[in-house]
């Protein structure tokens, strides 16, 4: 039996070591976007979705459908191409579909600047459609099907400033629009004929989903929330360096969370405010309003739903979709995996819904959003945003009944009359960016990501058995009937190393073969690889010297040829703020997804100072896991805690919301202006002198840094080295180049990154502990480059002495796979659904050791040279007397 910690207590966990083993059914197969056929996804897992499809923009997460089903709409929350989509019935078996985008920053000529949608969607009585638009804080009344605009409401009336327009409903027969303002924590009302606000109200922390009761005397708002986070007393973002915190100020959970604390900034010590009580009424709840008089509406009662935060959950229930009907009142807990129901005379939570695998009843990620039901059949439909899936739940015995198969990631449904609509966020996801020969036209991932509506009928109970046998398969649900091949037992230690964006064709595909046969790469889309490219900026002082076929990445090169590597490994991220919550075994939840779709084209932004709670909670593009973004299980810190597993971070985990990085903050390249903190395990284990994500610190400084602390903490003292190491590694997310830092071209970064990664292998595998340990380098997201196969696919690279030499992995793997790959060298049990059913690495490793320490390879000082990076706020490095440049430029000035 596993042994589960949280904090001080101990509990017992159902969890087998050698329990039976689950793995996707992609095998061997490369991924594979085929919109109406067989998807083969990211990391092996298959979509098989059942009825009519057609094509949203990116991230549909909000859906409305006319009554009589004869119009949908779905609110696209972007990047970059933030829309609605319109499907109209336009005769038998034949549909319109029209796409209404955001136009940014071009007002069009009646001087209306549309620049995003989130969430919200409503349909009126006479057609019209209410749309909410995020970051402005307005909600849009268009005439449809065209998107004419009829009319705006503004948020920001009276106090209110730096609101954020989220989810709506709309009482028709009496016009009132009810608003949530997730900014400020607030309900609004509005009279929609004389378009007055006619009243505001507070509701619990980040308001995130709403219902109307049938009766339309009460109103549902879900509470995604934990915390209402504050100020540093004094701190200032314009002078973050000085007034900030250099480190988050406290982990969560601790006594100094929940009491506060006095830390030092540069300007002297400051009293950092408490968190409090995780489990206040306003967090992770449903507040109900009576709105009666709609003119007054008043809170009766905050309604909390799933675990608590504590023995049982690491994190909140996220309630993250809300259906209101006479008789009940269904709230999905994204982060457990349950339905509360609520009885809405009582206001109390009558019996919860579990959602669960068979085989893998232990382990969550089944993320359930939205919900419609069917009256006939009595099923209430959830979608499974977790396994890309719709759950079918008896509403009469409560109990989940089967599942139906969706695209990738849906958010919602919809029902009418037999007809069942769903929206899909990532619908069959991106495929390639690239051809052999170059970049695609629109090569951009942001680009070329895009959602889906299904269509289908409702499907009889005689065929619900074999649909959810499908959704199962697709999920590699099913035992296998082999046993997983064996890991060497002499492996005690594992480091893992993440790097930033890159795609495995851009370093890696100029591999042609490998030991055991040829790699999947495209030699012309290596411009990191060995025969890469250093351009220059155009206009730049470096113009003339632009180089082709530079080695950029010798290292990486060198270290797929000494050991293993894949050219079927991917990221199952988008962007780098679900990257570094993936690669930490901590899936988004819906709160993330929504608000990192909105956040990377601007539209969902930090500010500060702010008397609007939620904006201190918008990360923007900052990455690390906050607490309402804390699993059930948590994340991989809790579970190696809880195992006791000693484990040391070099700084992942604290590029928090609202985070400086800029110049001159050495060590840690980060100054705090909130008391946002990190997971208690991460900041007791987290090293203060190596720094987080901060592209003004060279990679060099961090190598430094990681080789002096292990050196001083555990060489010298002859202390035992923690069981994994994490490191993060980011200078290959590449920069501007900084000539006058040491970095002439953009490809320089990449080469910093490469010398800085060489420098790190080199020093363990000369260190006591190379002879047991396995070493697991990859990238965070692949946004930065194009791939020929899928422009999620990214680098692994597997270094051990009992790896394969120069062998090339063709398992469809994925960051889970990576973790269940550590977590079996560790000896426990898997953390979630994902990593317990992922495709493992262990085809990497063979039974014999080879313990040849790596030999660091230069960088070509053309393009880099590790002696002259620096921080721009750094002294310039000393001329070295034996320097042949400076002597060269000595021997020019005397002529």
């Amino acid at each position: 039996m596993a042994l589960r910690y949280f904090g001080p207590l101990l509990l017992l966990c159902a969890i087998s070591l050698d329990g039976a083993d689950f793995r996707p059914p992609a095998g061997t197969r490369p991924a594979a976007r085929r919109p109406g056929a067989e998807t083969v996804l990211p990391g092996g897992r298959v979509l098989t979705p059942i009825g009519r499809h057609w094509v949203t923009g990116p991230g549909a997460f909000g859906l409305a459908v006319k009554a009589g089903g004869k119009l949908a709409v779905t609110a696209n929350g972007g990047p970059n191409r933030y829309s609605l989509t319109a499907i109209e019935e336009s005769g038998p078996r034949a549909w319109r579909v029209r796409q209404m985008v955001a136009r940014g920053d071009r007002p069009d000529e009646d001087g209306d600047e549309w620049k995003s949608v989130f969430l919200g969607l409503a349909f009126g009585s006479n057609g019209d459609l209410f749309a909410s638009e995020g970051n402005s804080g307005r909600v849009r009344q268009l005439a449809m099907p065209r998107g004419r605009l009829v009319r705006t409401y503004e948020l920001n009336q009276g106090d209110w400033r730096d609101s954020y327009s989220g989810d709506l409903v709309l009482d028709a027969e009496r016009d009132i629009l009810y608003v949530l303002n997730q900014a400020n924590f607030r309900l609004a009302v509005f009279h929609t004929r004389s378009r007055k606000m006619i009243a505001s109200v507070r509701t619990g922390r980040l308001p995130f989903r709403i219902a109307l009761a049938p009766d339309r005397q009460r109103v549902y708002v879900t509470n995604v929330g934990m915390f209402e986070y504050k100020p540093i007393p004094g701190a200032d973002k314009a002078n973050a360096r000085e007034t900030g915190l250099p480190f988050p100020a406290f982990g969560f959970p601790s006594p100094e969370s929940e009491k506060g604390v006095r830390r030092e900034t540069a300007k002297g010590p400051v009293d950092v405010p408490p968190l409090g009580d995780p489990n206040v009424p306003e967090s992770n709840s449903v507040a109900v309003f009576d709105v009666a008089d709609p003119a007054t509406p008043k809170l009766v009662k905050f309604v909390r739903t799933g675990a608590p935060f504590g023995p049982q959950s690491m994190g909140g229930s996220s309630p993250s979709g809300i259906l209101a009907t006479a008789n009940a009142v269904y709230v999905s807990n994204a982060n457990q995996d349950t339905i509360s129901v609520i009885d809405p005379a009582k206001l109390e939570v009558t019996s919860e819904i579990a959602l669960r695998i068979p085989g893998l009843e232990d382990f969550r990620g089944i993320l359930p959003i939205g919900m419609a039901i069917h009256p006939a059949s009595g099923w209430l439909l959830v979608a499974e945003a977790g396994i890309n899936a719709l759950g079918v739940i008896d509403v009469k015995s409560r109990k989940l009944i089967g599942h139906l198969p969706a695209h990738w990631f849906p958010t919602a449904v919809a029902v009418e009359g037999d007809d069942v609509f769903v929206s899909s966020a990532k619908g069959t996801g991106t495929g390639p960016n690239a051809t052999r020969m170059g970049p695609m036209a629109r090569s951009f991932q942001a680009e070329r990501r895009a959602g889906t509506v299904g269509f289908f009928p409702i499907p009889g109970a005689e065929e619900l058995g074999k649909l959810t046998a499908q959704v199962m398969a697709n999920n590699g649900f099913v035992a296998q009937r082999t046993a997983p091949a064996p890991l060497p037992k002499e492996l005690t230690h594992v480091v893992i190393i993440v790097k930033e964006n890159r795609t495995f064709d851009e370093v890696l595909g100029d591999i042609e073969s490998a030991a055991n046969g040829p790699v999947n790469g495209a030699p012309e889309l290596a411009r990191f690889g060995l025969r890469g490219q250093a351009a220059p900026e155009r206009g730049s002082l470096q113009q003339r010297l632009g180089r082709r076929h530079v080695n950029v990445s010798p290292n990486h090169h060198a270290m797929a040829r000494q050991w293993a590597f894949s050219d079927n490994f991917y990221v199952d991220s988008e962007v780098s703020v679900d990257g570094h919550h993936w690669v930490v075994g901590s899936y988004p939840n819906v709160w993330t997804e929504t608000t990192l779709w909105a956040a990377y084209g601007g539209q969902k932004n930090f500010r500060f100072p702010t008397n609007a709670p939620g904006r201190l909670l918008f990360a923007e593009s900052n990455s690390s896991v906050h607490p309402e973004e804390q699993l059930e299980d948590g994340a991989l810190w809790h579970h190696l805690e809880r195992h006791n597993i000693p484990f040391r971070n070099f700084g992942e985990g604290f590029e928090l919301a609202g985070v400086d990085e800029g110049s001159g903050l050495k060590p840690t390249g980060a100054r705090y202006v909130t008391n946002v903190p990190m997971p208690a395990p991460l900041f007791h284990n987290t090293s203060r002198e190596y720094p987080n994500y901060n592209m003004n610190i060279p990679d060099q400084f961090r190598a430094n840094q990681f080789i002096k602390e292990i050196d001083e903490l555990y060489v010298k003292t002859g202390k035992p080295l923690p069981r994994l190491l994490f490191l993060h590694l980011p200078g290959d997310h590449l920069a501007n180049p900084r000539p006058e830092d040491g970095y002439p071209f953009r490809a320089s970064f990449m080469a910093d990154n490469d010398y800085a990664l060489g420098r790190i292998m080199e020093y363990l595998t000369k260190s006591p502990w190379w002879k047991n340990m396995a070493v697991f380098i990859t990238e965070d997201d692949a946004q930065g480059g194009v791939d020929h196969v899928d422009s999620h696919r990214t680098v692994m690279l597997v270094a051990s002495p009992y790896a394969r030499k120069n062998y090339v992995s063709h398992v469809n793997s994925s960051f889970p796979g990576m973790l269940k790959t550590v977590f079996r060298i560790l000896g426990i049990p898997p953390l979630n659904l994902y990593d317990a059913s992922a495709a493992d690495l262990a085809d990497c490793f063979q039974s014999t050791a080879d313990v040849t320490p790596f030999e660091l390879q230069k960088a070509d000082a053309i393009i880099f040279d590790p002696a002259e990076a620096r921080d721009p706020k750094d002294p310039k490095p000393s001329p070295r007397m034996d320097d042949p440049r400076v002597l060269q430029e000595e021997h020019r000035r005397r002529q």
